[in-house]
């Protein structure tokens, strides 16, 4: 890594200290942040500078400064996922850059001679080494910091994704599961029974895992039905297609999986007994659901009133009942999916629409989507995943 000539005549030269020894082969593996992947990767410095390392095991977070060498040192404006606006790459994060050195704070785990065992990093395997230097809040922590082009959901210019929610997390630390009812309605559109075993279910993950979610798959939720629980699940957990972070299995059971990273998983599936038995303590719901629901026929304006009501009621029942009573509840260790990768798109030859790269057929030797091919596609409806054209 050599530099050319600057203007006052000097040269400037970079040595690789050490090299990154990383899961992470290609860019769609790497998480999109670093801070939240609980993977332990291990750092390699070269045995001329494991002199340098002295002490070092007295810090508890490195700062590390890395050449991003598979990234294009071509850009100098880009996009970021956090808006839709253009903006030069010495505003932004981005790894694409005239001089492209990536730069991380890492927690410390443990030194073994030349080696450094670290956590939180998005680095890719066998990434060059520049420097290290220790992080301290004391020096590095500047709380007042902000980048104005970012908008905070809750106070305006700080890049904190916890915040978006932070309403949720307070009722989840509160144990208020009729607050998360109440936010699920919003987003459910109704108060059922199905919506609360989703907001229970989430709820008692949660807590029993003990985490928090900031939308970047540092936890991952996995369906096994798309019916109201699945609801309750995505506004508690706060797992969602969109931040892939949402599996759906198509079992149709009413059943959650909750996983961290590090495979420490909790599965909670309805016990056929209670719902059996909740069904039969709301006889008026059940015969107004029948009608209104599952027969479609038209209401008068009381019976709707009055199935608002018992299903409020039902649901809010749910929530005050003793966990092992409605669940079964087990805990285990599972394998999740790597992070979601990042496809680029290709514009369709027909339609002009971009497709995800992944969803592009060829035609003619050019690119064309799957609606302009008439090719068969998996489909989510209401009965579940089918192939359609």
């Amino acid at each position: 890594m050599t530099g050319t000539a600057y203007e006052i005549g000097g040269i400037m030269e970079l040595r690789p200290i050490g090299i990154m020894h990383t899961p992470y082969k290609t860019i769609g593996d790497a998480p999109f942040q670093g801070r939240s992947s609980s993977e332990t990767c291990e750092i390699e410095i070269f045995k001329e500078y494991e002199d340098g390392l002295k002490d070092i095991d007295q810090c508890s977070h490195l700062i590390l400064l890395y050449w991003l060498d598979r990234a294009d040192d071509r850009v100098l404006q880009t996009r970021t996922p956090f808006d839709t606006d253009v903006h030069g790459v010495f505003a932004t994060r981005s790894p694409s850059r005239p001089n492209p050195i990536g730069f991380h704070v890492a927690e410390l785990i443990e030194r073994k001679g030349n080696v450094l065992r670290i956590k939180g990093v998005d680095a890719l395997d066998k990434t060059p080494l520049i420097d290290i230097k220790p992080y301290s809040t004391g020096i590095d922590a500047i709380s007042e910091a902000n980048i104005g082009w970012f908008k905070n959901a809750t106070e305006g210019d700080q890049m904190d994704g916890n915040s978006y929610r932070k309403n949720i997390e307070e009722l989840i630390k509160k144990g208020d599961l009729k607050g998360l009812l109440e936010k699920t309605g919003e987003l459910h559109g109704h108060f059922c029974s199905h919506s609360a075993y989703g907001v229970k279910a989430g709820y008692i993950a949660m807590c029993e895992l003990g985490i928090t979610n900031t939308g970047m798959e540092e936890i991952v939720a996995i369906v096994e039905t798309n019916n109201c629980f699945s609801d309750g699940i995505q506004m508690v957990t706060g797992c969602t297609f969109g931040n892939n972070s949402l599996i759906y299995r198509d079992y149709g059971k009413t059943a959650v999986t909750v996983a961290k990273r590090d495979g420490k998983a909790i599965r909670i599936a309805l016990n056929p007994d209670y719902e059996e038995s909740s069904a039969e303590n709301h006889p008026e719901a059940n015969a107004l659901f029948e009608k209104i629901v599952v027969r479609r026929e038209v209401p008068t304006p009381e019976e709707s009133a009055r199935m608002v009501q018992l299903f409020k009621k039902a649901s809010l029942e749910v929530l005050d009942v003793a966990d092992d009573e409605v669940f079964t509840i087990e805990h285990k260790t599972i394998t999740l999916p790597e992070y979601a990768p990042i496809f680029t798109s290709v514009r369709c030859s027909i339609c002009g629409e971009n497709i995800m790269e992944t969803r592009v057929r060829i035609r003619d030797n050019k690119p064309i989507c799957i609606p302009c091919a008439g090719d068969e596609h998996y489909a989510m409806c209401g009965d579940g995943i089918y192939v359609t054209r």
